[in-house]
């Protein structure tokens, strides 16, 4: 965008450098002589006749004659007087204008006929080239790791190295063997625990029950004080409205961050929440800042009566947020079932996945209801789905009705 500008205003000085030294000259006076072609056309009749002379067509007498008549002919129609032919001035009022005008004018237009948007597409488009080239890179990479792996399979870290890579990638299945192979070889490692655990809980529609918990639990039992494990643990119980755990949980985390932590603030949000949803007033700590809770998106979920025949009572419900503009992946999740509807939900960011990705950085984002007969977070053909407008994640409202079949 910033090169496109900079072309435009050059092309638009360079247009002016063409017109405005021309309209600011000084006065001059363009002087010619008008009689100059009625002298080249004596000057040719008196070397006609003299040449009439020379070759004897007109004798002495004859030839005198002759030229004395062209002399009278000539002083009759020659004057002396010059003639002015332009008159150029100085226009600078017409100068000022264009110097104004043309600009404006040129940007007025463009912005009537032109396509400005078509350039943040091109640059999108780069961008998507950039990232295939940079996948594509990458391959060579991924399939030299594997064959290593394959010629030494008790490499435990090449095998959590290549995992950890794939989920980089976004390639969650794919990482999920090369974690179940590395926790093997490496069976106490907390955070290789706490990581495994988190793939499978992703690529199982951010679902922590059975395994998920299972290892999350064991990395705890190595290390009581992992974080991660800690914030596994802590969504976990609140998902299984197992409260009184979650806020055990999300207690013993604070005390395990850091000062000035960054995700401080979550988990004072995530801890009051989960206050809030067992019925127990929050305890105030005198000698602490109070860190606002994030403000989130709040409403009701409802299904449509017209779809709500022969669904299963079972069947899992997702409420999650995602950016309006950018990755579909959500920023923040709540699962509850059908027979739970209509639901009251609040997303915010103690809902999210991951605390690189936050709710409350996106400017707009849309709400997603969907009931998934069979469990899993990624939409099939026929689940029941809902979706809000582009909303601001400032403490609004927002309620969505199911009432659309996937197909």
């Amino acid at each position: 965008m910033l090169l496109f500008w900079v072309v435009v205003i050059a092309m638009i000085v360079a247009t002016l450098a063409f017109i405005l030294p021309a309209l600011l000259k000084p006065s001059r006076a363009v002087i010619t002589n008008a009689n100059v072609e009625k002298r080249a056309i004596f000057r040719q009749q008196f070397d006609e006749i003299a040449q009439d002379k020379i070759n004897g067509i007109l004798d002495a007498a004859q030839y005198e004659t002759a030229k004395t008549e062209l002399e009278r002919r000539m002083l009759d129609e020659i004057g002396t007087s010059n003639v002015l032919a332009a008159n150029s001035k100085p226009d600078r009022t017409l100068a000022l204008v264009l110097f104004v005008v043309l600009p404006l004018a040129s940007l007025l237009i463009y912005y009537k006929i032109g396509n400005p948007a078509a350039i943040n597409t091109q640059n999108e488009a780069q961008t998507i080239e950039e990232q295939s080239a940079r996948a594509g890179n990458v391959e060579p990479l991924l399939a030299a790791m594997n064959a290593k792996l394959a010629q030494n399979p008790t490499n435990g870290k090449g095998w959590a190295l290549l995992a950890r890579t794939y989920v980089e990638l976004g390639r969650t299945t794919d990482a999920i063997p090369a974690y179940e192979k590395a926790v093997k070889i490496i069976p106490n490692d907390a955070q290789l625990l706490a990581d495994y655990a988190d793939a499978l809980a992703v690529s199982n529609g951010y679902n922590l029950v059975g395994k998920p918990t299972e290892l999350v639990n064991q990395a705890l039992k190595l290390d009581p004080h992992h974080i991660k494990s800690l914030i596994l643990a802590a969504a976990a119980a609140t998902n299984r409205k197992d409260y009184k755990q979650a806020i055990i949980y999300w207690q013993n985390l604070q005390k395990e961050l850091p000062a000035g932590s960054d995700i401080a603030p979550k988990v004072k949000a995530s801890l009051d929440e989960v206050y809030r949803l067992a019925g127990i007033k929050a305890p105030v700590a005198s000698n602490a800042t109070a860190v606002p809770a994030a403000q989130g998106v709040s409403g009701v979920v409802k299904l449509t009566p017209a779809l709500a025949a022969n669904i299963n009572p079972a069947a899992t419900v997702f409420v999650y947020a995602h950016a309006a503009n950018g990755a579909a992946m959500p920023l923040a999740i709540e699962r509850t079932t059908v027979k739970d509807l209509p639901y009251t939900y609040h997303l915010d960011d103690s809902k999210g996945l991951m605390p690189a990705h936050k709710l409350s950085q996106a400017d707009e984002v849309i709400i997603v209801a969907r009931v998934s007969k069979t469990g899993d977070a990624k939409p099939q053909a026929g689940d029941l789905q809902g979706a809000s407008a582009a909303v601001k994640p400032n403490g609004g409202k927002v309620d969505i009705e199911i009432n659309e079949l996937l197909k």
